[in-house]
């Protein structure tokens, strides 16, 4: 398993089978959205937190197939650096990105792929 691909690029962590925090760079427009990606094997919950944003969400993971999961931000603050906080249970394997690219929506969006699909 390794971190999925992300346009825009600007932080990466993994494999992983603890809790961990990772960082990411400041880039981007003021436009700008931000996205945080994560591949997870294993029955559980990952918690995500991401303190520059004041946000936290769930990443559900799998024993099976390995989905990209994530959450899309369309905020000022997506172009300022910051952590990803995750803490994970045992017995499940991740990898987290964070890239960031143009807003398609306003609102946090939570979206999900299946192996091989989109970028």
């Amino acid at each position: 398993m390794a971190p999925p691909r992300v346009d825009g690029q600007a932080g990466t962590y993994g494999p992983a089978r603890d809790s961990a925090v990772f960082s990411y760079d400041a880039a981007g427009a003021r436009e700008d959205s931000i996205r945080f990606s994560f591949q997870c094997q294993g029955s559980g919950t990952l918690k995500v937190r991401v303190p520059v944003l004041h946000a936290n969400f769930p990443i559900q993971c799998d024993r099976g197939d390995l989905p990209e999961r994530g959450v899309d931000f369309a905020v000022p603050a997506a172009r300022l650096a910051g952590t990803v906080h995750v803490t994970a249970p045992p017995g499940v394997t991740w990898a987290g990105s964070v890239g960031r690219g143009e807003a398609e929506e306003e609102d946090p969006s939570i979206w999900q792929r299946g192996p091989g699909e989109g970028s």
